[in-house]
C-alpha cells in the first residue's frame, strides 16, 4: 500500500531521512547466522466473519463517489483506506441498505478511525495501535432496527471528520446483522447529505491494485504446529507471504462480482500461537522483509505450568521510537520483543498496519546465540560449582579424620549401650501398661460423649421441624405473591404491546401520507415534463421571432420550479413531522406502560419482602427458643461432662507421667545408639565420596576430551554445510532472477500487444466520435448563430451542453432540464477522464520502452516500478471543462 503514488520530491527526501536517520536494528543478524535459521511454518486454524475492504481507488479524485460496496449477513467488518486528491476537504460515509422485505436488526460493536494526515505511516500505525488498545468485545456500542427497503448511516463521527487534500484516512467498523445488508463506502463533499447522496453518486472504478471487495475471514487464527526447541538454534515464523499464510480471496460486487485478492490481508485481525520446548531462555524479535513497517503487536506469554497466558506486553514500532518505519531497503532490521523460556507458549495479536509492507518474520533466538557473554556466565557458574564440590570433599576428609578419632570412643561405649537397651525394654513394658490404662479411660469418656450427642440430636430435630414448618408457610406466601406479580406483569405487557401496535399504525399512516405526497409531486413533475416537451417543439419553430418571450418564459419556469420544489419540500416536511409525532406518541405510551409495570412490580416486591420478613421473624423466634432449650441441656450435660473429665484427666495425668518417664529413658537409649550408628555411616560415606571424586575427575577429563573432539568435528561440519547452503542459495537466487526476467519480458510483450490493439480500437472509436461531434457541432452552429461563434473550437461535450442550454432557456420547466444537463455533463466528464488516462498510459509506455531501449533491456528496480505513476505529467493530468460534484450542486442551487 506504500509508494503506490509519490508526491513532491521534498516530501520524499524528508521521508527517506526519517527512515534512515536512526539505528533500526536491535541485534546484528548477520553475525549470528540469520540466513541459516530454521523456518517454523504457521498453519491456518480458523477464520471467520465477513470483511468489506475499501482501498481501490486508493487515491480519490477528481470527483468523489462510491469507493466500495458489499453484502454482510451476520458478523462483519468494514475497513477503509483512502487518500483525498481533491482540492476541498471531503468525508467518508458508510451507508447500510436493507434490501429485504423484513426489518433488520443491526448491532455496532466497534468504531475506530485514524488521524487524517499526509504521513501515511502515521495513519497506519495509529489505527494499528487503536485496534489493540480497544479490542473487539461482545457488548455493542449501540443497536437499531432498519425498516424494509431503507438506508441508514453508521459511524456518524465520520460526518465531522474532514479529510484535507493529499491526506490519508483509514478506519474500521465491526457490526452484526440479523439479515443481509448492502454496505457502501463513499467519499463525498462535507456539505452533502450522506443518505441522499447514496441514491445518486456514481460508483468509482477499481484501480490497478484491486484492493477492494467482499471476503471471508476478518478474524484469523494461525498456529505453529511444530514446537520450537531452544537447543536447536535460531528459527523464524513468517507471515503475510501468500504461501503458508495465504491471502484471502473474494469478489468485487461493484464490478459484477469479479475475482479479487486482499494482497497483504489488510483489515484482518491475526492471532498467532507459537509453542516452545526445552530449558534454555530465548529472545523474540520482529523482522520486516517486504519494506518499511510501522505498527503495533501484543505478545502474551503462557508459562509451561499455567493454563492461560499471564503476561502481556504491547510493542509499538515507529513514531515514539524516533523511526518513521522499520525495514526500509533491508531485510536485516529487527525490533526486540521480550525474553522467554523454553516451554512457554507465545500468542501474538496484530492487524497488518496500513501503509506498511509484508511479509514479516518473528525471530526466536536462544540467549546463548544472541548474547555471547551468556555462555561465559554459564562457564563461570560451572567453575564455581566445581570449586564448591572440592571444598565439600575437603570438609568430608576432615570429618573422616574426626570419625577415626571417635571410633575408639564408640567401642568403649558399646557395653554401656547394651545395658541401656535392657533398660529401654523394661521402660517399654511400663509404657504399654500405661497406654492400656489410658485407652480404658478414653473408652469411658467416649460412652459419655455419645449419650450427650444423642440428647442434643433430639433437641435439634424438634427445632428443625418447627423451622421447616415456618419456612413452608413463608414459601407458600411467596409463591402467591409471585403469581400476583406475574399476572400484573402480563397485563402491563399486553398494554405495552397495544401501545406499540398503535404506534406502528400511526407510523404506517404517516408513511402513507409521505408516499402520497411524493407521488403527487412526481405526477406534477411528469405533467410539467409533458408541458416542457410541447413548449420545446413550439419554441423551435419560433426561435428567432420570440427572443423576448423566451426570457420571460425562462423566468416564469424558474419561479414555477421553485414553487414545485417548495411544495415537495413542504409535503416531505409535514410527512416527517407526522412520523416523528407518531413515534413520540408511541414512545410516550411505551414509557408510561413500563413505568406502571415497574411501579406494580415494586409494590409486589415490597409485599413479597414483607411476607418473607415475617416468615423469617417467626423462624428466628422458633430457632431462638429451640436454641435456649438446647443451651440449657448443653449446660447440664457440660457440668456432668466436666466432672467426669476432671476425674478422667487426673487418671490420665498419672498414667501419662508414667508413660513419659518410660519414653524418656527409651529415647535416651535410642539416641545414643543412633549417634554411634550415624558416626559409622558418616565414615563410610566419606570414604565412598573420596573414591567417587577420583572417579568423577577421571570421567570429566575423558568427557572434556571427547567434547572438544566433537566440537571441532561439528564446527567443520557446520562450516561445510554453510558453504554448500550459501552456494545453493546463490544458484537459486540466480535461477529465480532469470525466470523473473523472462516472465517480465513476456509480460511486457503481451502488454505492448494488448496496448497496441487497444490504441487501434480507441483510434477508430475516436474517429467515429469526432465525426459525430462534427455533425452535432454543425447543427449547434446553425441553431446558436452568432451567440455560439466563439465556442466553435470547444470540445464536443461543451458544445452539446451549450446547445441544450440554449434550447432549454425556451422551455417552461427549467428545473427538470437542468438536472438532465448535470447528468450528461457528468457522463462526458468520465469519458474525457478515461480518454486522458489512456493517452497518459500510452505516453508512459512509450517513455518506458524508450528508457528500456536506452539501458539495453535492463530491468527496472522495484523502487523504479513503484514510481511509474509519479511523473510530473501525471500531476498535470487534467480534463478540460470537467465538472466536480461541488460545481454541479452549486449549479442546482
Amino acid at each position: 500500500m506504500l509508494f503506490k503514488k509519490t508526491y513532491k520530491l521534498a516530501t520524499m527526501l524528508a521521508v527517506m531521512g526519517a527512515l534512515t536517520g536512526h539505528a533500526a536494528s536491535d541485534i546484528d543478524l548477520n553475525s549470528i547466522g540469520y540466513f541459516s535459521f530454521t523456518p517454523l511454518p504457521a498453519e491456518l486454524q480458523a477464520q471467520k466473519d465477513t470483511l468489506i475492504l475499501s482501498d481501490s481507488p486508493e487515491y480519490v479524485g477528481p470527483v468523489g463517489g462510491v469507493l466500495s460496496a458489499g453484502s454482510i449477513n451476520g458478523k462483519g467488518r468494514i475497513y477503509f483506506y483512502h487518500v483525498n486528491e481533491m482540492a476541498e476537504p471531503h468525508k467518508i460515509a458508510i451507508i447500510l441498505e436493507n434490501t429485504g422485505n423484513e426489518p433488520n436488526g443491526i448491532a455496532v460493536f466497534r468504531e475506530l478511525k485514524s488521524i487524517a494526515t499526509s504521513d501515511y505511516f502515521a495513519a497506519g500505525r495509529d489505527l494499528s495501535r487503536k485496534e489493540l488498545e480497544q479490542p473487539l468485545t461482545d457488548k455493542p456500542l449501540y443497536s437499531f432496527v432498519m425498516p424494509p427497503k431503507s438506508r441508514q448511516l453508521v459511524f456518524t463521527d465520520l460526518e465531522h471528520s474532514p479529510i484535507p487534500k493529499d491526506a490519508l484516512f483509514t478506519g474500521i467498523v465491526d457490526l452484526q446483522t440479523s439479515a443481509p445488508v448492502f454496505a457502501r463506502v463513499m467519499m463525498i463533499p462535507m456539505n452533502l447529505n450522506s443518505i441522499e447522496s447514496s441514491y445518486w453518486v456514481n460508483n468509482l472504478p477499481i484501480d490497478h491494485v484491486r484492493l477492494r471487495g467482499t471476503f471471508t475471514g476478518a478474524e484469523r487464527e494461525m498456529a505453529v504446529t511444530k514446537e520450537y526447541n531452544t537447543t536447536l538454534g535460531g528459527a523464524y515464523v513468517e507471515l503475510g507471504n501468500d504461501r503458508e499464510d495465504r491471502f484471502v480471496e473474494g469478489v468485487d460486487e461493484l464490478d459484477n462480482k469479479a475475482y479479487v485478492k486482499d494482497a497483504g490481508n489488510y483489515g484482518i485481525s491475526y492471532t498467532v500461537k507459537i509453542p516452545t520446548s526445552g530449558e534454555d531462555p530465548f529472545r523474540l524479535y520482529f523482522n520486516p522483509l517486504g519494506g518499511g513497517y510501522s505498527g503495533s503487536f501484543t505478545v502474551k506469554a503462557q508459562r509451561r505450568w499455567q493454563k492461560a497466558p499471564s503476561e502481556s506486553m504491547t510493542y509499538h514500532i515507529g513514531g515514539d521510537d524516533g523511526l518513521m518505519a522499520l525495514g526500509h531497503n533491508t531485510v536485516l532490521d529487527s525490533r526486540y520483543m521480550g525474553n522467554y523460556y523454553g516451554g512457554d507458549t507465545l500468542t501474538i495479536d496484530f492487524m497488518p498496519a496500513g501503509a506498511s509492507n509484508l511479509p514479516v518474520r518473528f525471530l526466536l533466538i536462544p540467549e546463548a546465540l544472541a548474547n555471547p557473554q551468556y555462555a561465559r556466565v554459564l562457564a563461570t557458574n560451572e567453575a564455581g560449582q566445581r570449586a564448591l564440590e572440592a571444598e565439600a570433599q575437603k570438609e568430608a576428609a576432615e570429618a573422616a579424620k574426626k570419625v577415626a578419632i571417635e571410633e575408639k570412643y564408640v567401642a568403649a561405649k558399646t557395653q554401656k549401650e547394651e545395658q541401656a537397651h535392657q533398660l529401654a525394654e523394661a521402660a517399654k513394658l511400663a509404657a504399654e501398661k500405661a497406654a492400656a490404662a489410658h485407652k480404658a479411660a478414653q473408652d469411658r469418656q467416649a460412652e459419655l460423649d455419645k449419650r450427650d450427642a444423642e440428647e442434643q440430636a433430639k433437641l435439634k430435630a424438634k427445632a428443625d421441624a418447627a423451622a421447616e414448618r415456618a419456612r413452608a408457610k413463608a414459601e407458600a406466601d411467596r409463591q402467591l405473591a409471585e403469581q400476583k406479580v406475574k399476572a400484573d406483569a402480563q397485563k402491563a405487557e399486553a398494554a405495552r404491546i397495544a401501545a406499540e401496535q398503535k404506534a406502528k399504525d400511526d407510523a404506517a399512516k404517516a408513511e402513507a401520507a409521505r408516499i402520497a405526497a411524493e407521488q403527487k409531486a412526481k405526477a406534477d413533475a411528469q405533467k410539467a415534463e409533458a408541458a416542457r416537451i410541447a413548449a420545446e417543439q413550439a419554441a423551435r419553430e419560433k426561435a428567432e421571432r420570440e427572443q423576448a418571450a423566451r426570457e420571460a418564459a425562462e423566468q416564469k419556469a424558474r419561479e414555477y420550479a421553485a414553487k414545485l420544489e417548495a411544495q415537495r419540500l413542504e409535503a416531505q416536511r409535514k410527512a416527517e413531522e407526522e412520523r416523528i409525532l407518531a413515534e413520540q406518541r408511541a414512545e410516550a405510551a411505551r414509557i408510561e406502560a413500563e413505568r406502571k409495570a415497574a411501579e406494580q412490580a415494586a409494590k409486589n416486591e415490597a409485599e413479597r419482602q414483607e411476607a418473607a420478613r415475617k416468615a423469617e421473624a417467626a423462624r428466628q423466634e422458633a430457632a431462638r427458643r429451640a436454641e435456649e432449650k438446647r443451651k440449657a441441656a448443653e449446660a447440664k450435660a457440660e457440668a456432668d461432662r466436666i466432672a467426669a473429665e476432671a476425674k478422667r484427666t487426673e487418671e490420665a495425668r498419672k498414667a501419662e507421667e508414667a508413660r513419659q518417664e518410660a519414653l524418656r529413658k527409651a529415647e535416651m537409649a535410642r539416641q545414643e545408639a543412633a549417634r554411634k550408628a550415624e558416626e559409622e555411616r558418616l565414615a563410610a560415606i566419606a570414604k565412598a565420596q573420596e573414591e567417587a571424586r577420583k572417579a568423577e575427575e577421571r570421567r570429566i577429563a575423558e568427557e572434556a576430551k571427547r567434547a572438544e573432539e566433537a566440537r571441532k568435528a561439528e564446527e567443520a561440519r557446520r562450516a561445510e554445510e554453510a558453504r554448500k547452503a550459501e552456494a545453493a542459495r546463490i544458484a537459486e537466487a540466480e535461477r529465480i532472477a532469470e525466470a523473473a526476467r523472462q516472465a517480465e519480458e513476456a509480460r511486457i510483450r503481451e502488454e505492448n500487444r494488448a496496448a497496441e490493439a487497444a490504441r487501434k480500437a480507441e483510434r477508430e472509436r475516436i474517429a467515429k466520435e469526432q465525426a459525430e461531434a462534427a455533425r452535432k457541432a454543425e447543427e449547434a452552429r446553425q441553431l446558436a448563430e452568432k451567440r455560439y461563434h466563439e465556442y466553435e473550437i470547444a470540445q464536443e461535450q461543451a458544445k452539446e451542453a451549450r446547445r441544450r442550454a440554449d434550447i432549454q432557456r425556451e422551455a417552461q420547466k427549467k428545473a427538470a432540464q437542468r438536472a438532465e444537463e448535470i447528468r450528461l455533463a457528468a457522463q462526458r466528464q468520465i469519458i474525457a477522464k478515461r480518454n486522458a488516462e489512456i493517452a497518459r498510459q500510452k505516453l508512459a509506455e512509450e517513455r518506458e520502452a524508450a528508457r528500456i531501449a536506452a539501458q539495453g533491456g535492463k530491468r527496472r528496480s522495484f523502487a523504479e516500478l513503484d514510481d511509474v505513476n509519479t511523473s510530473a505529467d501525471q500531476d498535470e493530468d487534467t480534463t478540460q471543462n470537467a465538472v466536480s460534484i461541488d460545481q454541479l450542486t452549486r449549479k442546482q442551487q
